[in-house]
């Protein structure tokens, strides 16, 4: 009778740390933006805008919205953050927030501001309150890799 309570415990305890584990790996943040496939392989030297902090250059038909890429300041190895450029709160692929060179990105349809450096993509202003679809980015010193 001991034997087969230690085993019913035993299975339990398996149990729930399988299932404990399988929630663990969900994302942090679900975004409002729809996953599109992004696999992006790019080099720096080709683009002027990633010479400085706080330049971006948009690359239409990648993404939802196509994608952003900035350069940050906080993080000297792995300095490039990437952003869906569709507004969290129109949620089309046609209404895309632009980067002004100064770390904010601006919705021209609805008016909503994110702020991009910091890597973060929190809206500062207007209606929208999700923060930009992020995408995984690396950088090797000669390219920049941006995944989903």
């Amino acid at each position: 009778m001991n034997q087969l309570s230690g085993k019913v415990l035993k299975t339990v305890l398996f149990c729930f740390f399988i299932l404990f584990g399988m929630n663990g790996c969900k994302d942090d943040y679900n975004s409002v933006i729809p996953d599109v496939y992004v696999n992006l392989d790019i080099n720096p030297v080709n683009f002027i805008e990633f010479n400085v902090p706080g330049g971006s250059y948009y690359f239409a038909g990648k993404g939802f919205g196509g994608v952003i890429i900035f350069r940050d300041l906080t993080d000297s190895a792995n300095p490039f953050l990437a952003f869906d450029a569709a507004c969290t709160y129109e949620v089309s692929p046609t209404c895309r927030v632009v980067a002004d060179g100064s770390g904010l990105a601006t919705c021209p349809c609805c008016g909503s501001q994110f702020i991009l450096f910091g890597g973060n993509g929190s809206p500062t202003k207007g209606p929208a309150t999700e923060p930009l679809k992020q995408y995984r980015t690396s950088y090797s010193g000669s390219r920049i890799i941006v995944r989903n």
